[in-house]
């Protein structure tokens, strides 16, 4: 748990670096379609919706991320977390930030 934890902290301490992180961009429905906790891996993941910004662990876990427009405007984020087994652990997704227009 603690793993996770250091997870989230880290990459909310990354979130005033976006310009710099390149997120591919996939449709919400996408992504809740293809994302299963506990059965996908990165390799279908990768074959299903293409490279993404990852940041990759010591201890074997990784996290991708991918952005989703929103109908707000907004520019949604989906973190999807996997394990050391390449086996998706967690996902968590949300608004982030608006585009202007």
């Amino acid at each position: 748990m603690k793993w996770l934890v250091f997870a989230l902290a880290l990459l909310a301490g990354c979130s005033g670096t976006r310009a710099l992180q390149a997120s591919k961009n996939v449709p919400y429905a996408t992504l809740e379609q293809t994302v299963q906790p506990g059965s996908s891996t990165r390799d279908q993941l990768r074959a299903a919706l293409g490279e993404s910004t990852s940041i990759r662990f010591d201890s074997g876990n990784e996290v991708w991320m991918y952005t989703y427009p929103t109908a707000s405007g907004a520019q949604g984020e989906y973190v999807i977390l996997f394990g050391g087994d390449g086996v998706v652990k967690k996902v968590r997704s949300g608004e982030v930030y608006r585009v202007k227009k």
